[in-house]
């Protein structure tokens, strides 16, 4: 459902934080510009073929998850010719959506001031490392420092003593993206009831802030952090990691454990539990949840983990499995509420994407444009705004456009 038809966004921004914010608004049905220099294109557009992933060919892979939906203009906003054009754009827009930082900004001509000027109904969204405020509102960051190493995330996810865990490709990037979307898409309400475009900010940092909230607000009240890194010796054995027979993992997160208690031993067939002295009743099996751990750990080892799934499915025990990328994406769960987006590209053939997480009406996302190369769009678009081909061929010719 394309509950963001009829909304343009112009999207002047690199890498992925952002951008991820404009391909979540594409994928809820909006016209999304993105605004790229005619002659390198994005940041990310090389960061594959520089060698991130020796030996890849083909699709790139980061350019087809974040630009899918969107239109792309090269335009050199670094002349005044091209920052005309961007204003003449700006003039349609319902939402600017940016990552420049302050100064660039600034020398660019779209500080919040500037793009008001030219379209007082805009929102202006920004999205940072640090925020608006404070002493590193003007410095860059990525979401590896920014939001897990500066943020704490690192230190919470790293069990003590050993070296930091290191977050995976774009992970903070992609979420953050998110709550830029959603923070857009409050603005617009807001716009709809009042007329007033107001603006939006969200950064790396307040992400963290966000994500952490139990462990800093754990903190703040008790003055002593959480357990940190990985939990062993946990004091429910019904919330664990087990190893099976195939050296497949399942996981448990049971919760409420005496609730749970009688139905997980019927379903491990293990009833005898239940009359042993040491797990008698809820305060023996804290008491011993090391040795009731201990006997999970043994009996989950003699069975594949299909065995499990079985017989854990038969019941109401809220277990899952440890995955992979690849296991998640053809988990039955994923395909069928198409988490995990197929679609057909003219170059590279037969493609998968994920899919942004919001559905409306229960209606999957859609790859209804695939990726564009830099500048793919640029006559199109031009065209739209009434400029002529005399006009597009001189613009060309001096490099404004691509």
């Amino acid at each position: 459902m394309k509950v963001m038809e009829g909304i343009r966004v112009i999207e002047v921004a690199e890498w992925t934080f952002v951008p991820a914010a404009a391909t979540v608004l594409a994928d809820w049905g909006a016209d999304v510009i993105k605004v790229e220099h005619p002659g390198r294109g994005d940041s990310i557009r090389g960061l594959v073929s520089s060698g991130l992933i020796p030996g890849v060919q083909g699709a790139n892979f980061f350019v087809e998850q974040q630009f899918r939906n969107k239109r792309s203009v090269g335009i050199d906003i670094s002349t005044d010719s091209g920052r005309q054009l961007l204003y003449r754009l700006v003039e349609t827009a319902d939402v600017f959506l940016t990552s420049m930082l302050p100064d660039a900004r600034a020398r660019f001509g779209i500080t919040g001031e500037d793009i008001r000027r030219v379209n007082p109904r805009c929102i202006y969204a920004r999205g940072s490392g640090y925020g608006p405020k404070g002493p590193d509102a003007h410095r860059g960051g990525y979401d590896g420092l920014s939001f897990w190493m500066r943020g704490g995330v690192a230190d919470v996810m790293t069990t003590p003593g050993e070296p930091f865990v290191m977050q995976r490709a774009a992970f903070g990037d992609f979420t953050g993206g998110m709550f830029i979307a959603g923070g857009i898409a409050g603005a617009l309400f807001h716009r709809e009831r009042t007329g007033e475009a107001r603006s939006v900010d969200v950064s790396l940092l307040g992400e963290a802030c966000w994500m952490l909230s139990a462990d800093m607000v754990a903190s703040m009240t008790y003055g002593f952090e959480l357990p940190k890194g990985r939990m062993l010796g946990a004091p429910n054995p019904m919330v664990a990691t087990y190893l099976c027979a195939d050296q497949k993992h399942l996981q448990l997160m049971m919760l409420q454990a005496d609730k749970f208690w009688p139905i997980l031993i019927a379903a491990l067939e293990r009833s005898e539990l239940a009359s042993d002295e040491r797990f008698a009743t809820p305060e023996k099996r804290r008491e011993n949840a090391a040795m009731l751990q201990a006997e999970f750990t043994r009996h989950f080892a003699t069975q594949p983990r299909d065995h499990w799934r079985d017989r854990l499915n038969a019941t109401d025990c809220i277990w899952g499995p440890v995955q992979s990328p690849l296991e998640v994406a053809v988990d039955p769960q994923v395909e069928a509420n198409r988490y995990v987006v197929p679609y057909e590209h003219p170059q590279f053939g037969p493609l998968r994407v994920t899919s942004s997480p919001v559905q409306f009406a229960e209606e999957p996302v859609e790859v209804r444009r695939v990726a564009p190369e830099v500048g793919a769009d640029t006559e199109e678009i031009l065209l739209e705004l009434g400029c002529d081909w005399e006009q597009i061929g001189g613009w060309k010719e001096a490099g404004v456009i691509s």
